[in-house]
């Protein structure tokens, strides 16, 4: 039986902004900076349970070079541009993007390469961290094959300081080009303003594409089953057990994190001493958004309670970098583990030096828990 996760109660249910902002809401400009001046750009956001960034109202767009929506076109290369204006009384801190392209794409935010995209009917999905007020993100689309339809289809989910949420899609709002992109095309700097608006191929539900399937949030692929020293041949005693994973990386600066874990048979997360949520099932991974990392020093803890037989914890952490980098970090033999659960263990002052290394169970996918563990989708 699958369980579904628990989300503490502290962690609330966020508003979700479509396209740009509420109708009602201010707009910044372009120069203008709230840094210093809105108290929500201080990071009051709680964890919550990850938060889909959805096709269903995105558009596929292209550069109308073919005015026959989803028609043939040339092989090419084109750029396609919007600037997203953060309401003036939030800030934003980072995004999930999914996108699927025909054939090909490559994602920026403010100029840094974020990632990539490929094929119409399997989406990818990007993290990235964002200026508070204004994010350019620039996208070069690619039609690798002649004469056939050419398009990209994105979701851009922002997440604000205060917790709310924006939805930004790709639509007929954003600049193209008949053209190769320039150079240094997606960069702020470069002005788009004669640039033409895309023309829409189709919609999520309604396109000559197939409707593309969103990626899992995070793969566990690469991630292990750990328990401590305690499980011998594949069986542990009765109990709950402490695990940590501390990440001090002085050279970048953490902006947010997304975490999949799952847990034979019972975990509590917590990140920097905060409780994150838990969950009850070992036949499927639970995802969460963690806002709020500390820049430089972060520590991820487990309560993990084993009921009887098998036991074990499996987790990916995608941690986001204010430099448009990511770091994954999963769950292997260099997590420090506890047969009992010390006072303030989950906090990032405690000290672990004294705690064995975790016990490696297995790979995802070993025997009892098999490969087949329900993943939410991106």
């Amino acid at each position: 039986m699958v369980f579904a996760a628990t989300v503490l109660p502290f962690v609330g249910l966020f508003t979700a902004f479509l396209v740009a902002a509420a109708p009602n809401s201010q707009l910044c400009a372009r120069g203008q900076s709230v840094v210093d001046s809105t108290p929500t750009c201080k990071a009051t956001a709680s964890p919550q349970a990850f938060q889909p960034a959805s096709f269903n109202v995105s558009k596929w767009i292209w550069t109308g070079e073919n005015l026959t929506p989803g028609g043939n076109n040339i092989v090419s290369t084109r750029p396609l541009r919007k600037n997203i204006t953060t309401p003036c009384d939030k800030c934003a801190v980072c995004a999930t993007i999914v996108i699927a392209s025909d054939d090909a794409s490559t994602v920026y935010i403010n100029g840094v390469r974020i990632g990539t995209g490929g094929a119409p009917r399997q989406g990818q999905a990007l993290f990235a961290a964002l200026q508070p007020t204004w994010n350019l993100i620039a996208i070069a689309g690619q039609n690798t094959v002649a004469n056939s339809a050419a398009g990209v289809l994105a979701t851009i989910l922002v997440h604000y300081s205060d917790g709310t949420t924006g939805t930004f899609i790709t639509d007929e709002s954003w600049r193209t080009l008949s053209t190769a992109p320039p150079a240094n095309f997606q960069l702020p700097s470069v002005d788009d303003s004669s640039w033409a608006f895309a023309a829409v191929q189709g919609t999520f539900q309604n396109s000559v594409w197939v409707q593309p399937t969103l990626p899992p949030v995070l793969p566990l692929t690469g991630s292990n089953w750990i328990w401590t020293s305690d499980n011998v041949g594949g069986n542990a005693p009765v109990g709950s057990r402490a695990f940590r994973k501390t990440i001090n990386q002085c050279a970048k600066v953490a902006v947010c994190a997304t975490v999949l874990i799952s847990a034979d048979n019972h975990y509590t997360l917590y990140v920097n001493g905060a409780t994150v949520g838990s969950g009850s099932s070992f036949s499927a991974a639970d995802a969460y958004t963690i806002p709020n990392l500390l820049p430089t020093f972060n520590t991820f803890a487990i309560n993990a309670t084993n009921d009887a037989g098998p036991a074990g914890v499996i987790a990916t952490i995608l941690i986001t970098y204010r430099d448009g980098s990511n770091e994954t970090v999963v769950t292997d033999g260099s997590w420090k583990s506890s047969l009992t659960l010390p006072q303030g263990f989950a906090s990032s002052s405690f000290d672990d030096s004294a705690w064995q290394n975790a016990k490696v169970v297995g790979a995802y996918g070993v025997s009892p828990w098999g490969g087949a563990l329900t993943i939410p989708r991106a």
